[in-house]
């Protein structure tokens, strides 16, 4: 299946704030269009056709032919562009191919992975005479609904598409299955100077054929600043996992999602960041071995958050990699392996007390176990474990990364590191035989 952009307007209202084509107005840290362009890569598509009018150089010479972003861009351009955007999306029967589906979206709207994923899927069930519309109903939850395009849904086809439609249950969120059946109707509605997209959908919907898709996740059309923060804010919580610990999506999360903000529009990569992270737990370590335990506490803390930044470049900036998932774990097992022996060389240079080397040992052994148990279990079930699901009452007991650096950061600020490794030592061996025991039900 080949994707369809429309890339031909003016893009006037965010003109004032962004002195380029609407298309290539820069989301944290990549176009609009080129995040498009990649989240249907992520979707397996590799072959566009973007269709320009007012900035048709600059938008060619940004993208080239996409070989930069892994894919393959053709180019048409439409003359009459001011017409409207039936008129563009009509251009595309220049290159049809007589039979097939293709995916018809706005350059300028940003949607959630799954979203696009799960539309993708539901190509199969349309008709060669159909199209499929992603339409949005939980009314409640759509950005500025006033400026959106209605419909009137009965059960899973569009009657009517219109922005002044009084009567409607559901909007169009501007992203299409495509077939020849549109582009024969939007010939006709121009035909009759009905020079819209929504002209040529709504001859379909006339004749029942305009199926409906409904959306669960977010998206967002970039019309103007308002709705640019909005897609903002919408694109960093989408960038939190389902498997976070307790500690890092209630507390480190408020932090690395604005420095993600931040570091996303500069040219730093997620392993750049990712060795940023250890330094500054070395530094804790380094810190805790000179008594400095307050300093080290609060170290440990921001290589924690850091540790989190990595993940989200990644994901937000589609650069995630094999590799960049290997060097992570690494790195974090090695900043915990210092931070626990800064704190136990401070501890035995105290006492001399061959506990400290003993609590270290223990502490040492059991940090890689939540891990551990999370990776064997994916690997045997192929699905994620996920602590807020499978740990029950026990998830809140800070055995993760995040919780054990959380219990370091209060060790150190309190002054109280020999019991919080003792803790740490306990509990990380306490979860792993809680989790291996519940393991038997589970696999």
């Amino acid at each position: 299946m080949r994707a369809v952009f429309l890339a031909a307007g003016e893009g006037k209202r965010l003109r004032p704030y962004f002195n380029r084509p609407k298309p290539l107005v820069p989301l944290l840290g990549l176009s609009l269009i080129e995040r498009n362009i990649l989240s249907l890569r992520e979707c397996g598509i590799k072959e566009f056709v973007v269709i320009t009018g007012c900035y048709a150089d600059a938008i060619e010479e940004y993208l080239g032919n996409g070989d930069k972003l892994g894919v393959e861009i053709k180019y048409l351009h439409n003359e009459r562009w001011a017409l409207g955007n039936g008129v563009t999306a009509y251009t595309f029967h220049q290159e049809y191919r007589p039979g097939e589906k293709f995916i018809l979206m706005m350059s300028d709207h940003i949607f959630g992975l799954d979203l696009l994923k799960n539309f993708i899927a539901a190509a199969q069930k349309i008709k060669e005479d159909e199209i499929l519309i992603a339409a949005d109903r939980r009314l409640e939850k759509v950005y500025d609904l006033e400026e959106c395009t209605k419909l009137k849904a009965e059960q899973d086809y569009a009657l009517k598409l219109s922005k002044k439609l009084d009567d409607f249950n559901a909007v169009d969120c501007g992203l299409f299955i495509g077939t020849g059946a549109l582009l024969e109707a939007l010939s006709q509605a121009i035909s009759r100077e009905g020079y819209a997209l929504t002209d040529g959908v709504n001859i379909l919907a006339g004749s029942g054929r305009a199926k409906l898709h409904f959306v669960n996740d977010f998206w967002v059309d970039v019309d103007d600043q308002a709705s640019y923060r909005h897609c903002e804010k919408m694109l960093l919580q989408s960038l939190v996992p389902a498997k976070d610990g307790f500690i890092s999506h209630h507390l480190n999360r408020r932090f690395s999602l604005r420095m993600t903000r931040c570091m996303a529009r500069t040219g730093i990569t997620p392993n750049q960041v990712t060795l940023i992270s250890f330094f500054v737990a070395a530094a804790a370590a380094f810190c805790f071995a000179l008594g400095k335990n307050i300093c080290g506490g609060l170290l440990a803390q921001l290589s924690s958050i850091i540790d989190g930044v990595d993940g989200e470049i990644a994901r937000l900036k589609f650069q995630k990699s094999n590799y960049g998932g290997l060097f992570d774990s690494i790195l974090d097992r090695y900043a915990d392996f210092l931070i626990v022996t800064g704190i136990a060389y401070a501890w035995y240079s105290a006492t001399s007390s061959p506990v400290a080397l003993l609590v270290a040992a223990a502490a040492l052994t059991g940090m890689p176990l939540s891990m551990l148990f999370k990776e064997k279990y994916h690997a045997l079930t192929g699905k994620p474990f996920l602590p807020e699901q499978h740990d029950g009452i026990f998830r809140y007991l800070p055995a993760n990364r995040d919780g054990r650096l959380f219990l370091i950061m209060l060790g150190g600020i309190f002054n109280l590191l020999p019991a919080a490794l003792v803790i740490l030592a306990v509990v990380a061996h306490g979860q792993a035989l809680i989790r291996l025991y519940q393991a038997r039900r589970m696999l």
